[in-house]
């Protein structure tokens, strides 16, 4: 089965509404033909009788013999069969092959009749004096020759323009379809990088088509450079634990009693910082991934902080830290829930990993104008100022172990909710970290 033809479907489109046209044109222009030559057909007729009419006005009646008739015809029209009678009936003249015809009523008029299988139009008037009445007739294929001979010369180039109508349609639209196909030519001509096909010389008709596929191309690239940038990053990340893993299971195999579960246990923690590495590089992946959120609603991020520290004291108790919340519960933000949860508990986590050994980190939601204000203070070393000018950049380690994902985390997610993370630096010298949302006013 063939594919379907664009420039096919058109031509029937486009074919078949003309031709309807041309013949309901040759219809209309044939009736118009029929009707002027019967009208001028007519008005011959009428001529040759107001011609004949007039010089018979200045001859009396007595004296008119049928011998005069070659004198009173107009030589340019066709030559009539004509019937002359007085005011009485009698007949003056007679050069008609027609049977008499009664005289008709006063006022002029036509008809048809037939005699001997020809068909005759016939013309019937009185002159201004009311003195004579006279009969006017022609046979009718004079008439029906000359039509034809009007429709030969209307018919012979309409027929012309319908044979070369569909060569015509055909062309046209191929011509009207080239920047269609300059369109495939320039996607096909760019395959190493997107094609930009909103350009100047694109038809208006074409500019809404080339518009969306710029931007499903642009959505697909862009899909795109974010898998490949998990899969480098999962890639980088995930080499040197497996690398130690590997060692230590090795180590394991060939040591005896204490140094075998030593190695087992650092193999253990190997495998659970892997894990974690696993999850946030999913995180990233499913938070970049998202242009909008679906499961938003009004909620305190003085409750949200609460449940990130309740899930934060098992993390903070081997490090000795100790754990601070200060909020204003009549503050309301609107967002994901979960997500907003697992962007204010990396930078908890953060906090904790960087901070102090028996240390403090303190959370602080307070309104600034119309932002909403998460702070998370640890009292370690803070950030530096390279560092904070490359916020969310992956794997931008500071001081003490991790990823280096939880900062890249909370700021898609602050951004997905319309805020944005600030650093800064502590009063006690520590980093300050502020994660910032748009406040929900009071109703």
């Amino acid at each position: 089965m063939s594919a379907p033809s664009l420039q096919r479907r058109m031509s029937w489109l486009v074919g078949l509404p003309v031709a309807g046209l041309w013949l309901a044109a040759g219809l209309w222009l044939g009736q118009r033909t029929a009707h002027e030559t019967g009208e001028m057909f007519d008005r011959e007729l009428e001529r040759t009788a107001a011609s004949v009419l007039v010089v018979l006005a200045s001859v009396p009646v007595a004296s008119l013999r049928e011998a005069e008739l070659d004198d009173i015809h107009d030589d340019e029209g066709p030559r009539g069969e004509i019937v002359v009678r007085d005011r009485g009936g009698r007949l003056l003249l007679d050069a008609s092959v027609l049977p008499p015809l009664p005289a008709g009523p006063d006022a002029p008029h036509f008809h048809t009749i037939v005699h001997e299988g020809d068909r005759w139009r016939v013309f019937q008037r009185r002159d201004a004096g009311d003195r004579l009445w006279i009969q006017v007739a022609a046979p009718l294929h004079d008439r029906d020759q000359l039509l034809a001979a009007h429709i030969r010369a209307l018919l012979v180039p309409l027929a012309g323009l319908l044979l070369l109508l569909p060569l015509a349609t055909w062309l046209g639209l191929r011509r009207g379809l080239a920047p269609l196909r300059a369109l495939s030519r320039a996607i096909a001509a760019q395959p190493a990088r997107p094609p930009v096909l909103t350009r100047d010389d694109v038809p208006s008709e074409l500019l809404q088509l080339t518009r969306a596929l710029d931007a499903l191309v642009a959505n697909l690239d862009s899909a795109l450079a974010r898998e490949r940038r998990f899969t480098a990053d999962a890639a980088h990340e995930l080499r040197h634990p497996l690398s130690v893993l590997r060692l230590e299971l090795d180590l394991a195999g060939t040591a005896d009693g204490d140094g075998a579960r030593a190695h087992l246990q650092r193999a253990r923690d190997g495998l659970q910082r892997m894990e974690r590495l696993v999850a946030q590089l999913l995180t990233l992946a499913r938070v970049e991934s998202l242009d909008h959120l679906d499961d938003t609603a009004a909620l305190s991020p003085g409750r949200l902080a609460r449940e990130v520290l309740a899930g934060a004291g098992e993390r903070a108790a081997p490090r000795g830290v100790v754990l601070s919340l200060q909020a204003d519960d009549a503050l309301r933000v609107r967002g994901s829930a979960g997500l907003l949860e697992i962007a204010l508990g990396n930078l908890v986590d953060n906090a904790i990993a960087h901070g102090k050994r028996h240390g403090q980190v303190a959370i602080d939601v307070s309104r600034n104008g119309a932002w909403v204000e998460l702070a998370v203070e640890d009292d370690g070393p803070g950030i530096a100022d390279d560092q904070a000018a490359r916020l969310g950049e992956r794997f931008l380690r500071g001081s003490g172990s991790g990823s280096g994902l939880g900062l890249s985390i909370a700021q898609a997610i602050a951004a997905l909710h319309g805020g944005d993370i600030v650093l800064a630096r502590a009063a006690s010298g520590g980093a300050r970290v502020v994660l910032r949302l748009p406040a929900v006013l009071p109703p």
